[in-house]
C-alpha cells in the first residue's frame, strides 16, 4: 500500500534520529522503547538485540506505531502505524549503508560502535497509516 507522506513527515523521517516504537506485550499493555531508525522512502528498518522483547511482541503483534517528537510546543508530532516484522537475523547494522551512515557517529559519541554487533535482527516496518500536527 502506497502512502502519501507531505514533505514535512517524510523529511522528519529521514532526519530525526530517535523515534519511540510502541508495540504490544503478552499483557495487551503497549510499550514504548527509544529507537534508532531508517526511512527508506517506502519503509522503515531498525535494529535489535534477538532476545528484545520488542522481538516477541512483533512476532506476536505485528501492529505497532513509531512517534516523533514534538517541536517543543506541540506541533510537528508525526505519528506512523503500521506492520511490524522480522526482516532478517544474524546481521550486522554496522553493515546496512544507509543506516550506518546516519547512527556511526551517535554510536561512537556514545561508545556504541563495538556493542552494535549485538544488534543482530533487523525489524521492518510497513507503513499503513500516518499522521501529524503542523510544525508551527
Amino acid at each position: 500500500m502506497a502512502i502519501d507522506l507531505t514533505d514535512e513527515m517524510s523529511n522528519r523521517l529521514v532526519a530525526d534520529q530517535y523515534g519511540w516504537l510502541t508495540t504490544i506485550a503478552k499483557s495487551g499493555l503497549p510499550v514504548p522503547r527509544l529507537i534508532w531508525f531508517h526511512f527508506d522512502g517506502s519503509a522503515i528498518y531498525l535494529y535489535t538485540m534477538p532476545g528484545a522483547a520488542k522481538v516477541a511482541h512483533i512476532r506476536r503483534h505485528p501492529q505497532v506505531s513509531l512517534n516523533l517528537d514534538s517541536d517543543g510546543n506541540g506541533g510537528g508530532i508525526v505519528v506512523v502505524a503500521g506492520t511490524a516484522r522480522v526482516d532478517a537475523e544474524g546481521v550486522d547494522a554496522r553493515s546496512d549503508r544507509p543506516y550506518w551512515a546516519k547512527y556511526s557517529a551517535a554510536a561512537e559519541q556514545f561508545g556504541l560502535t563495538e556493542a552494535m554487533e549485538q544488534y543482530r535482527t533487523r525489524i521492518r516496518i510497513d507503513i499503513e497509516k500516518v499522521w501529524g500536527t503542523p510544525q508551527g
